[in-house]
């Protein structure tokens, strides 16, 4: 019996579409190119797709496809195809992650991306969580079988001053979380401070257009009710340094629904606020400085 072709929804313009194409086919996916918004909606409404590549810069098209529920791939900023290795290290990358999310090639749409990932963990803070997140990073000899989120308070203003951030552990990458990401080990997606975020299946996280609160950008307390209400595997936190108590309120029901509560020592912290107030809760299981708990991260993921 014949196996039956992965079906890809292309939504993607300029000199990498053919490109781009061309990679794809040979992989064995059957490519269905929409070049314009109707006919996006055409091909989501005969439900013919098993996963989409698109441009996420456009509002309207991310709209339509999130609705889907299939695997979503956004494929930004593409390397000039004059640039052959590039473009190739790109394009590769893109297929290994159509690989993963469909079985290799598989299209009957239940593979869950969770699969990699044992737990989700939010790393959390403000004014001195910086260092502290990387000392933390820092002291991983490998990434655990965990998927990191990272939220730090910051001027929504100024978010394109985070996409010069870079980790000094280089076995872990750093993205902003605007569009859509998958949520892997090794990967830590930072929420950014102009926008809300939603999770959906297949292990993905994608921006909103609802912005945070005035109080604060991105708001910790708003974050733990959607990340309670978005039923991941194994959810966890661990408040770091900053001033304030955003988060602590939160607390009582990430703690309701099982989600294990972390915190950095304040003696540790530049700013002792967040991780205090956290403490002041009664719900913090651990405390210690960020090698500390890596550490303690390490122990309880590490197999048996």
């Amino acid at each position: 019996m014949t196996e039956i072709s992965a079906r890809i929804g292309l939504v993607l313009s300029g000199a990498a579409r053919d490109p781009l194409i061309t990679i794809l086919s040979r992989a064995g996916y059957d490519i269905y190119v929409a070049s314009d918004l109707s006919r996006v909606q055409s091909l989501v409404e005969r439900d013919l797709m098993d996963a989409w590549i698109f441009d996420a810069r456009s509002d309207q098209v991310f709209d339509l496809l999130f609705e889907t529920g299939r695997f979503l791939l956004p494929a930004d900023n593409p390397p000039d195809p004059a640039e052959n290795l590039r473009f190739s290290t790109w394009g590769e990358g893109l297929l290994r992650q159509l690989d993963a999310a469909l079985g290799e090639h598989g299209s009957d749409n239940t593979v869950d991306l969770w699969s990699g990932v044992e737990s989700v963990w939010l790393l959390a803070g403000s004014a001195g969580a910086t260092a502290a997140v990387q000392q933390f990073l820092n002291t991983f000899s490998k990434p655990p079988p965990i998927a990191f989120i990272y939220a730090q308070h910051y001027e929504p203003a100024k978010q394109y001053q985070l996409e010069s951030l870079t980790l000094q552990n280089s076995q872990f990458s750093l993205y902003i979380g605007e569009g859509v990401h998958t949520l892997t080990p090794a990967r830590i997606v930072m929420i950014p401070p102009r926008c809300k975020v939603t999770f959906g299946s297949f292990g993905r996280i994608a921006s909103t257009r609802s912005s945070w609160g005035d109080h604060h950008a991105p708001d910790i307390n708003e974050l733990l009710v959607i990340l309670t209400a978005a039923n991941l595997p194994a959810p966890g936190v661990i408040i770091f340094s900053g001033m304030g108590e955003d988060g602590a309120g939160a607390l009582p029901v990430f703690d309701a629904a099982g989600g294990r509560i972390w915190a950095q020592s304040p003696a540790s912290a530049i700013c002792q606020g967040m991780p205090q107030a956290a403490i002041d809760t009664g719900l913090v299981q651990k405390f210690g400085d960020p090698a500390e708990l890596a550490l303690a991260l390490e122990r309880l993921y590490r197999p048996v």
